[in-house]
């Protein structure tokens, strides 16, 4: 069987140029060093891109420098309440995706994308799912076969109410089946519970491929148009027969208010963060690709994606928004 759908897919199909005229005159920031603030713990997918952008960054030799800061709980919750609640003075920025669609979708915080002020979308990278060393399937469609033949059984790892979450959910609807997920914090969490053999199913991250496939963890599918250069033998979703792309874009957001030359002030130096060699090389190695799109036009993207995250949340029966 084939499924189209366009669930969690990018609408924006090529890098979007800078963002026109950055502002006459630089704002005042009053900080030396700014917090980049990632909502998970350190190790897992986001932190670990956070830093690699931030090192780009502080290599600019700007004011201020950016640090890499951990919040972590409820999530991913406690850290974006904790930037939305900040100053839009420039000295706090969050480094998150499209969990704060989930999280505010599903009635687990109060707001959403538009409570930020959005920067800089970074990079992109296809969801990857694996099964645990014993689990009982070895491919996708053994997946899909296994969860028909036992509804619910299948136990499935995922941050609750996070993009992870919606996309176990989509996935499920979209193929007629039933996992039975169990929640964890974040990436690194769910992937010592596959290693455990405490879930059998999972998403992971390209650099969690390349260490654990195919010794110790089993990999399904790439949820992308074609195979990944840095994990070549893990194949598609498409060349298995079901015609699904899935990708989360990350990205860094000012909170609620920021200036319009704040913001363009950010998004130019992001933009140039991300020619940076190294970063290139590093994020590439990562499973990711770097895509830049600033200002209006990140918030423009958040709004699409938005429409659309509401209307799946709709269509499955976890939309709780009051």
């Amino acid at each position: 069987m084939t499924h189209k759908t366009s669930f969690a897919t990018l609408a924006v199909s090529a890098v979007i140029a800078s963002v026109a005229g950055a502002a006459s005159a630089a704002p005042d920031i009053p900080c030396s060093t700014a917090r980049l603030v990632v909502p998970y713990g350190a190790g897992g997918g986001s932190d670990i891109h956070a830093r690699i952008i931030a090192d780009a960054y502080n290599r600019l030799d700007v004011d201020p420098q950016l640090q890499v800061i951990n919040i972590t709980g409820q999530g991913g919750n406690k850290g974006a309440a904790e930037v939305a609640n900040a100053d839009p003075d420039g000295c706090t920025m969050l480094f998150q995706h499209e969990a704060i669609l989930a999280s505010y979708l599903t009635g687990r915080v109060d707001f959403s994308w538009d409570g930020f002020s959005p920067v800089a979308m970074t990079n992109v990278e296809p969801a990857i799912f694996a099964a645990s060393p014993n689990a009982p399937f070895s491919d996708l469609d053994g997946l899909i076969s296994y969860a028909k033949d036992n509804p619910g059984e299948v136990l499935a790892a995922a941050s609750i109410a996070s993009n992870t979450h919606f996309i176990l959910l989509q996935f499920q609807d979209s193929l007629d089946i039933s996992f039975n997920i169990i929640g964890y914090e974040g990436g690194r969490e769910r992937v010592t519970a596959l290693l455990s053999d405490t879930v059998q199913l999972g998403q992971v991250g390209e650099s969690d491929g390349r260490q654990y496939f195919p010794d110790q963890l089993k990999a399904l599918a790439i949820f992308a148009d074609k195979r990944s250069d840095t994990l070549p033998d893990v194949p598609t979703a498409m060349e298995q027969g079901h015609d699904i792309e899935i990708s989360m874009a990350r990205g860094v957001l000012l909170p609620g208010g920021a200036s319009d030359d704040l913001v363009a002030l950010y998004a130019e130096r992001f933009e140039k963060a991300l020619q940076d060699p190294a970063a290139i090389e590093s994020l590439t190695k990562m499973g990711s690709s770097i895509r830049f799109v600033g200002g209006q036009d990140y918030a423009d993207w958040w709004a699409d994606q938005a429409a659309q995250w509401e209307k799946v949340a709709r269509d499955i029966g976890i939309y709780m928004v009051n």
